[in-house]
């Protein structure tokens, strides 16, 4: 039996090896990745479908943040993004810029996704005369520039500096300010639930001492009203800050922003309400567009130069409106 079931795989196999040999090149040029990354216009995730509260009021129209297509470097993709121009080919050594591993930028972009939910949070409850408090507060590290003389590692959580315990992110800037540049200090870490003890050099940065890390802040953002923010594990990155806050305050204050269109944005959020540049912005003007935006918002600056002249370029029949804050955002929806 089992000598009849080998002949006839075998004489499968001589008959139909060419089909095969296809079969297996075309598996290998579909899943082998190449050192390169592409970068698309990607669609809109509408905010609404991410917050989850008693009883979300129905919009006219839509809020919406933009996203990024990110892509691996498939032999078949990457012949597309040749002849497409809105795709654009980025090695992996620019994408990382040679300092990190893309693990590391994963990492990064999840922890900036929470804090920017959390602050989204927190300023459409300041913003609405809410009441809340910020707990479980943690300042990770999550880049280490080259110019750094540390040992502090991605993924550290900043506890204490040269004995003093670090609250938050603003103390910690506070502290490193009343230093001096090439002076030494002390920090005590947790990674991986261990304390550890790192070192650090302050160097000069625009002429003040600073550690030469970027420090990312998580917390919870609690009050009497019952929110929550859920993002899909696939989702990463802040530049979502501005139209999560917009859509936070419209929610919580009974009020329709949206007039009826479909409003898309982009633009980071601080605590403070400023609404921060972002990358990407060809590929969510593009996005925006494909999907039917009536207005996009846009971080004022550089983020709506380019966004302006890629309309023009595309004669976009979209409306450009840049903002510096959260108030001028919400402003222009009002009026």
């Amino acid at each position: 039996m089992i000598n009849k079931v080998y002949e006839k795989i075998k004489t499968f196999i001589k008959e139909n090896y060419k089909t095969l040999i296809l079969f297996i090149v075309l598996i290998f040029l579909m899943t082998f990745k190449l050192p390169y990354y592409i970068s698309a216009p990607g669609g809109l995730i509408n905010t609404a479908d991410r917050i989850e509260m008693p009883e979300n009021m129905k919009l006219e129209g839509s809020l919406n943040m933009a996203y990024v297509t990110e892509m691996d470097g498939i032999i078949p993709l990457l012949l597309i993004a040749l002849i497409n121009n809105d795709w654009d080919i980025e090695s992996k050594e620019e994408v990382t810029q040679g300092l990190e591993s893309i693990e590391e930028q994963r990492f990064r972009n999840e922890l900036l996704l929470e804090e920017a939910n959390s602050t989204a949070l927190l300023v459409a409850y300041e913003n609405s005369n809410i009441k809340y408090q910020k707990e479980n507060i943690k300042d990770y590290i999550t880049f280490v520039y080259p110019e750094a003389k540390t040992n502090l590692k991605t993924g550290d959580i900043i506890k204490e500096i040269d004995g003093v315990k670090v609250k938050d992110k603003a103390q910690m800037f506070n502290l490193l300010a009343n230093k001096k540049i090439g002076q030494k200090i002390k920090i005590k870490v947790i990674n991986n639930e261990e304390e550890k003890e790192r070192n650090a050099t302050l160097i000069d940065v625009n002429g003040e001492p600073k550690i030469g890390v970027l420090v990312t802040e998580t917390f919870d953002v609690k009050s009497n009203h019952d929110v929550e923010v859920k993002f899909k594990n696939s989702e990463s990155g802040s530049s979502g800050g501005l139209m999560l806050t917009l859509t936070l305050y419209s929610y919580l204050n009974n009020i329709d922003l949206t007039d009826g269109k479909k409003i898309v944005g982009t633009g980071t959020i601080d605590e403070f309400g400023n609404v921060g540049e972002i990358s990407g912005i060809k590929y969510k003007l593009i996005g925006a567009h494909k999907k039917g935006a009536d207005v996009f918002i846009v971080p004022a600056g550089d983020n709506y130069k380019k966004a302006k002249k890629i309309k023009e370029a595309k004669n976009y029949d979209i409306k450009l409106v840049p903002v510096k804050t959260f108030k001028e955002a919400l402003a222009y929806l009002n009026s």
